[in-house]
């Protein structure tokens, strides 16, 4: 015993002596690391070394130091927008090592690396696929965007983005490579964030239950990607076909779009802090015409009215001095911004962290109207062990929304912008001493008393939590066999209320005055992915990396909509009604289900392949059992890795092919026959519903073929990225006409394809590279053209408000967003063809300077050609007699110009092209030289920069309205170029003041 235990003391010395030396057989490496090109120090670099698992990052003077092992190793100095440096070094115990680092910029971002599938990514220089990526510098460090989609506009070739609203919070639609239904499924993409799948619907808070619109998809309502707060985002990527979406399957059709936030780095802890205040007023105010004896005699001559009781009228505000302008009036106002940003991250080796809130609130150009968002937002990250990682992304938003009355409400009262349009400008409806407003004796509503008294509030409150868990299973050499699992939950509640008085001047006739609208609406999200990753090294040059997974989405969504009408005066409370009705009551639950399977070869970075595909099954389909394939393909030829091109002139020369087939879901109800309730002799009853579905429904598919070419040259002082795609849309579901004698009236069925052609090019410039100045260019150009090719029922016309006042043909050899109305014709076309809403192409052109290393500006201009808008304000306020040039002369035509286009003008005479050019954003800042700050405030500031922007700076266009890119039905897959008085466009100025500590 006692031999033993000297055995084990001896044993317990060694160890502690051996741990010792290695402890001590360490040296230090350090050094600045610096811009190859302007000398300027570098910070934030992260230099890692993978031996040990340790890093560190360079501070405000780009110097850094490490602590490593003694021997050699190979370091890797990394930073965005720089190419990735390994370089080696060794040392001796106790040896001081110094290695100055240059870095050179990655104007062509081959370095990049970018998602390729369920659980891996590719650096670009070796992608197949025209994969866009918007970095944070893109999305807020230029300028300060209103929400998330709203900063990707003119930023991402092959998407088309079109507003809903000018109001604040948004209302975006995006939509990528044409047409991807017809209907019947979602024209939005999926949007992912840290794994967890997410919700943008547009929830409709059922306004036009008391204006008088049509239905919901006139609400105005805002996507919920505005609760996202813009300044928590790291990146984005854009997968825009089936080509490079097919690994997401049947949610996939309209393309996806993957948000990765920002997390912590190793290194001492850093708080940033910024602060944003600025303005925001009408990009395009459209003007009014005069009045005056004369026009007033001719107006009513024509339109009817009591022609010596309006001058007289006209002759008394004229003479009082109040003859008004009403759209400044409402439009011409002045909101407040103002955001506030606190971030705090850090971490070491093992555990990272990334804290931040912000807080914004925004005026609108109308009064009390406006959008506060608050969000905070937590990102951990920890390596448990060398095997073992976990990540935690947190992330709490709480906004309220006042969007105003604007758009449709069919001559009944509830929106400012169709009482404008009636409005002559010597009306007299401001309130009296008392605060009550008079009656427009012009309009069922006083517009002013709409702003002022009615309400249209919601709040939302949301909680998104992703989690993800990466394990290394088995390492042997070049061998690695992995598991990730990740996935979330995304938990948003929405509460609005729409409130018309009782006082209101479109109450006051009705038999039960005061209207009142209650929604309640919460969705419940969840989905989680497995992915089981192998990768090795079959030979000294060929990687292989083969994955297989599983994932499961669901979703539940509780919806409900109450009403009451003939309100107590002043309360809004449905018991306080004498009608009260349950306008709506729904609960949807979908059940997605997946296996995956994807192999990656990689032949030395000359030749990539990638092979892969999808089984899903989804509730939302005509068979829920069954499961749908989607495969995928593409191949990467790398030409200056094979030696045969000599020089330096070139930098990269690939050509690349991808195909790719992903589904389309229908909408939940489009693919099952309904029980509705009723009541039938005073007993509660329920009946078949009056739709059903063709037995053989299969789900809406689209199928890719991409293939492009990158080139870079000059020291990758100039890149190109050029693509051609041919996506065919199939089974695309409609409705059939079926017989009413059958008892129904309607059958879904697979009825029609189409194609989408079109191109995209990326031009990327540095032609100007020194210590002094940085100048980076980007242009940008695609074009689409959508085509149906085969329809198996009749044609027809769809969207807008019916053929007299101009819609959409669906029919086979013309493009779906076909523009047609009266009159009829004889085949193929049915109706006159007046235009189309898909533009002939797109363009934007964006630069960037470094100036004498501390100045920074910026600016991006956005051409769209061609596509046509109905312009259904310019028919209001001709019949109203306000639009500008209503009083103008026509040759030809004794009638004045508003009222010949009413009169004689037929249904073409309100389709315009929606040509623009905008002139999107610009931005100036300053850093505050490193020195200064280090002279002033020692080590405790790192950092200091002020500036300012804009938004949506200037507009040049014919068209004749606030803006070209606005429609009241703007979510929508086909009628999305529609103008019904929406709420304008504001322009936005911001300045801007950031430091770091």
């Amino acid at each position: 015993m006692r031999n033993s235990y000297y055995v084990r003391f001896l044993a317990v010395l060694a160890v502690t002596f051996f741990c010792a030396q290695v402890a001590i057989a360490q040296y230090t490496v350090s050094g600045t690391v610096t811009d190859a090109s302007t000398g300027e120090a570098l910070v934030g670099v992260t230099i890692f070394d993978a031996n040990t698992n340790t890093g560190t990052s360079t501070n405000i003077n780009g110097r850094y130091s490490l602590e490593l092992p003694a021997g050699e190793t190979s370091l890797r100095f990394s930073s965005i927008g720089y190419v990735t440096q390994n370089l080696d070094v060794s040392g001796s115990n106790g040896e001081e090592v110094t290695l100055d680092v240059e870095m050179r910029s990655d104007v062509a971002n081959l370095e990049e690396l970018v998602v390729t599938g369920l659980a891996s990514s590719i650096k670009r220089e070796n992608l197949a696929n025209a994969i866009t990526k918007v970095d944070a510098a893109d999305l807020v460090e230029r300028t300060q965007p209103q929400t998330l989609d709203g900063a990707f506009k003119g930023k991402i070739p092959g998407v088309s983005i079109r507003s809903q609203s000018g109001a604040p919070g948004g209302g975006i639609n995006v939509q990528m490579r044409g047409v991807s239904t017809l209907g019947a499924g979602s024209s939005q993409p999926l949007y992912i964030i840290d794994g967890v799948y997410v919700n943008n619907d547009a929830i409709s808070n059922s306004r036009y239950l008391t204006t008088g619109a049509n239905s919901t998809q006139e609400d105005n309502s805002a996507n919920r990607l505005s609760d996202i707060n813009p300044e928590d985002v790291e990146s984005i990527e854009v997968l825009k076909g089936p080509s490079a979406a097919a690994i997401y399957g049947q949610r996939a059709n309209a393309g996806v779009i993957i948000i990765t936030t920002k997390k912590g780095q190793a290194g001492d802890t850093q708080v940033s802090v910024s602060q944003d205040v600025g303005f925001n007023s009408a990009l395009n105010l459209v003007g009014v015409a005069e009045w005056n004896p004369d026009k007033i005699t001719t107006y009513t001559s024509i339109f009817g009215g009591n022609t010596a009781a309006e001058i007289a009228a006209y002759n008394a505000a004229a003479n009082a001095g109040r003859i008004y302008d009403y759209e400044e009036e409402l439009y011409g106002n002045t909101g407040l911004i103002t955001q506030t940003n606190v971030g705090v991250s850090g971490g070491n080796s093992a555990t990272s962290f990334y804290i931040t809130g912000t807080t914004r609130s925004e005026d609108g150009i109308i009064e009390n109207t406006g959008f506060d968002r608050n969000s905070i937002r937590l990102n951990l990250d920890h390596r448990i062990s060398e095997n073992l990682r976990v990540a935690s992304r947190t992330s709490y938003t709480f906004s309220e929304n006042q969007r105003g009355f604007t758009g449709n409400q069919n001559g009944t009262g509830g929106s400012i912008g169709y009482a404008l349009s009636y409005t002559p400008t010597y009306a007299q409806l401001f309130p009296n001493d008392q605060g009550d407003y008079p009656n427009n004796p012009y309009f069922s509503d006083n517009m002013l008393s709409i702003v002022n008294n009615a309400v249209n509030d919601q709040t939302v409150q949301r909680l998104i939590q992703g989690l993800q868990v990466n394990a290394d299973l088995f390492k042997s050499g070049s061998n690695i066999l992995s598991l990730s699992v990740d996935g979330g939950v995304d938990y948003l509640t929405f509460k609005s209320m729409v409130w018309m008085p009782t006082y209101l001047q479109n109450q006051q006739s009705n038999a039960n005055p005061g209207d009142v609208v209650h929604t309640i609406e919460d969705n419940f999200n969840s989905n989680v992915q497995a992915v089981l990753s192998y990768a090795t090294t079959v030979s000294s040059n060929i990687q292989l990396n083969t994955q297989l997974g599983f994932s499961r989405f669901d979703q539940f969504q509780e919806r409900n909509v109450v009403r009451g009408q003939g309100l107590v005066a002043g309360q809004t409370g449905i018991a306080n009604a004498t009608i009260q009705s349950v306008i709506n009551q729904t609960e949807v639950e979908v059940v997605d289900l997946s296996w995956f399977g994807q192999e990656e070869i990689n032949w030395d970075d000359k030749i990539i392949a990638t092979v892969g595909g999808r089984f899903d099954r989804s509730s939302l389909n005509a068979d829920q059992d069954e499961y749908y394939f989607y495969p995928k393909a593409s191949l990467a030829v790398n030409l200056l890795n094979f030696d045969i091109i000599e020089g330096d002139f070139l930098n990269q020369l690939k050509p690349r092919i991808a195909y790719g087939e992903t589904g389309g879901l229908p909408n939940f109800g489009v693919t099952y026959s309904s029980l509705n309730s009723g009541n039938i002799g005073g007993l509660l009853a329920t009946s078949v519903g009056g739709r059903s579905i063709d037995p053989n429904l299969k789900p809406e598919s689209a199928q890719e073929l991409e293939f492009g070419v990158d080139v870079a040259m000059l020291d990758n002082r100039i890149s190109l990225e050029a693509t051609y795609y041919n996506k065919k849309v199939a089974d695309l579901i409609l409705d059939e006409q079926v017989p009413t004698s059958s008892g129904i009236s309607v059958i879904a069925t697979n009825a029609a394809d189409l194609v989408n052609k079109g191109m995209e090019f990326t031009l990327n410039l540095n032609p100007v590279r020194n210590p002094n100045l940085n100048w980076f260019s980007t242009v940008l150009f695609w074009k689409n053209e959508s085509e149906i090719t085969d329809l198996s029922i009749d044609g027809y016309t769809t969207g807008g408000f019916g053929t007299s006042l101009s819609n959409y043909l669906i029919q086979e050899g013309f493009s779906p967003s076909t523009i047609v109305g009266l009159p009829a014709v004889s085949d193929p076309s049915l109706y006159t063809v007046y235009g189309d809403g898909q533009p002939d192409f797109e363009m934007s052109f964006s630069n960037e300077f470094n100036i004498y290393k501390n100045f920074d500006f910026s600016f991006l201009w956005h051409w769209k050609s061609g596509g046509d808008n109905i312009n259904l304000s310019q028919l209001l306020t001709d019949a109203g007699g306000t639009s500008p040039d209503w009083n103008d002369s026509v040759e030809g035509s004794t009638l004045p110009k508003g009222a010949d286009r009413v009169i004689n003008g037929g249904s073409g005479a309100y389709v315009y092209d929606a040509s623009y050019v905008k002139l999107r954003e610009i931005g100036l800042y300053y850093t505050v030289p490193t020195e200064t700050l280090t002279n002033i405030f020692g080590n405790s500031v790192s950092n200091i920069k002020i500036g300012a922007s804009a938004n949506n700076v200037l507009l040049f266009s014919d068209y004749p309205s606030y803006d070209p890119e606005t429609s009241v039905f703007g979510t929508q897959a086909i009628n999305n170029s529609v103008e019904v008085t929406p709420f304008p466009t504001s322009r936005q100025v911001m300045f801007h003041v950031n430091i770091d500590f």
